[in-house]
């Protein structure tokens, strides 16, 4: 590659990271708030856990068919301008025409666009080369965090201002804004794909019995995740007292906290611990902590406990997407990582609901605490069955031996 073309590619990939910032505000900017205004439009638990959990289905149904294709056809750029394409409709409707059928229709399309997610990861990478591909993905990693902070910030400055419903339009502007600067992106042509993409690539990570188990401990942590942070969390901050505004920084706790723990992985955690040991404390920390939640007695209390199931969550879900995607060849990034996704993404759909049915059925104190009891006992398959795959030395622990 020559040095055009590494400054070409420098300047389409600062563009495409701030496309994937953007991407983070759009499916972030009323998350923290759907809850709230559910409740404030008279719905039940089980009504707000299903909304907020059917992105989770499309995400299951929709993530590796994206791959697969993306992979297949190499219009990746396509698909990511689908996606934003269906949140701005679909928001847009939500905003106009607030009522239960248009909150669905806002998640599922929460859920599409969130399953390009995976695109964005190969595309990115694309323009660092296959050499430098981890860089790139640790790279973009860190526009998770980020995005979502400024679409939490955004949204609760909006919300608290105008009311719950107006953190739509700024999942919509944001869309709006992504969609027009991904018409300066450029995809990766035909010609530069070196390997065609074998069928049998899918059936191979299909019959994986690791990429099952790893995501199965993934679905759990973010069943979890998604069950409180985003879904029932809130409505206990709102009755302690608090306002849209403080309900985006509890999320944003979790978001800094969590993002705090995923970057002293690779760093300190593997390094002194291992992975296996990183996710066993991860797990137990996030569900001993979801126990503790409906028990707050004030907001400070409910922050302090925001921020240790973020740094629980940090751990054990940095883990396994290492697992997941270590030693995998480019041409089958797509598909391993659409199947990964697909399969966790049923937590998504998992832990809203389920809560909201024990809610229901018992109390608030009752489903945080079979939720927090479900993220404990998720270490048997980190103990069991995923720790004789880590007893391989991992690619950052090799590459700590050959520094020293």
């Amino acid at each position: 590659m020559n040095r055009t073309n590494k400054m070409n590619n420098r300047k389409e990939a600062i563009l495409f990271f701030i496309i994937s910032l953007l991407f983070f505000v759009t499916i972030t900017a009323f998350d923290p708030f759907i809850s709230s205004y559910a409740k404030e439009l008279g719905f039940d638990s089980v009504v707000i856990g299903s909304i907020i959990g059917i992105s989770g289905i499309v995400a299951l149904l929709t993530r590796l068919p994206l791959g697969v294709l993306s992979d297949m056809m190499h219009k990746r750029r396509l698909f990511i301008q689908v996606g934003l394409l269906i949140t701005i409709v679909l928001w847009t409707l939500a905003f106009f025409i607030p009522n239960a059928t248009t909150l669905y229709l806002g998640k599922i399309s929460d859920g599409l666009t969130g399953s390009t997610w995976v695109i964005y990861n190969v595309m990115f990478a694309s323009y660092y080369g296959v050499k430098e591909a981890a860089k790139a993905v640790a790279i973009l990693s860190v526009a998770s965090p980020i995005g979502s902070i400024l679409g939490t910030t955004t949204g609760a400055l909006v919300a608290n201002s105008y009311g719950y419903r107006y953190s739509f339009l700024v999942a919509v502007a944001a869309a709006i804004l992504a969609l027009i600067l991904t018409c300066f992106t450029k995809d990766l042509s035909v010609k530069d794909i070196k390997a065609k993409y074998d069928k049998k690539i899918l059936v191979e990570q299909v019959t994986d019995k690791k990429i099952w188990i790893i995501s199965a401990l993934a679905t759990v942590a973010l069943m979890v995740t998604i069950a409180t942070r985003d879904t029932f969390t809130p409505l206990v901050a709102t009755d302690l007292g608090a306002n849209p505004l403080m309900i985006g920084m509890l999320a944003n706790t979790h978001l800094v906290i969590y993002g705090a723990a995923a970057a002293l992985c690779g760093g300190f955690f593997y390094k002194k611990i291992g992975l296996v040991k990183t996710a066993f404390i991860g797990a137990v920390l996030q569900g001993v902590i979801v126990i503790a939640i409906p028990y707050a007695q004030s907001l400070s209390m409910l922050f302090l406990l925001q921020a240790f199931q973020g740094f629980g969550y940090g751990l054990i879900f940095t883990v396994v997407t290492s697992w997941a995607v270590e030693n995998i060849p480019e041409i089958k990034q797509s598909t391993r990582l659409g199947l990964f996704q697909s399969l966790y993404s049923g937590g998504m759909f998992l832990g809203p609901v389920l809560i909201g049915i024990l809610i229901e059925m018992f109390s608030r104190t009752t489903g945080f605490l079979i939720i927090g009891i479900l993220s404990i006992v998720s270490t048997i398959l980190i103990r069991g069955t995923v720790k004789p795959a880590a007893d391989e030395v991992h690619p950052f622990e090799e590459m700590m031996m050959e520094r020293k």
